[in-house]
């Protein structure tokens, strides 16, 4: 059997115009024309934007999906949530129990033990009540969007997670 030749890397031409990205040879950044219309079709570079990246302890979340971490698939499926919906700065995320059991496919009542739970082992801060109503947010320490002098500032008042959580 005849040993493979190695094929030289291909270049493919991608016009950065249409992509909103940066120019590697110049360092500039790259926005799309405007009133183009045209997109190349190439969605190798492309980014749905409306989002922030957001600080959070990659070591924290780790011991929270940890095999005895004391939290259940169900708490891991919420705090996943809540990774995906925080907003700047320390704003309550505008969802109901209700309305996560939905997104995530489970019971009501099971997204309630799972959010309670959280807030006992201090991941979910509650933030606002109306009546029956509570909305949360997630720890600073576990995740935050917003500077890092007002992250650390904030990270004083917000309590420790509580890892494994004993009942």
């Amino acid at each position: 059997m005849a040993a493979r030749k190695p094929t030289p890397l291909q270049t493919v031409a991608v016009d950065l115009r249409t992509h909103g990205v940066f120019e590697l040879a110049t360092g500039e950044v790259v926005e799309p024309q405007a009133g183009s219309g045209a997109q190349s079709g190439d969605t190798r570079f492309h980014f749905e934007g409306g989002g922030r990246w957001a600080s959070y302890g990659k070591k924290l979340v780790e011991r929270i999906w940890a095999r005895g971490s004391g939290y259940t698939k169900n708490d891991k499926l919420v705090v996943g949530f809540y990774l995906g919906r925080t907003q700047v700065g320390l704003k309550a995320v505008p969802v109901t129990k209700q309305e996560v059991a939905h997104e995530l496919e489970i019971r009501p009542a099971s997204a309630g033990e799972s959010m309670n739970r959280l807030a006992r082992g201090n991941i979910l801060i509650p933030v606002q009540r109306f009546g029956a109503i509570t909305l949360y947010r997630l720890n600073v320490r576990l995740v935050y969007d917003g500077g890092s002098e007002s992250q650390r500032e904030q990270a004083k008042y917000d309590p420790a997670p509580i890892i494994p959580l004993t009942d």
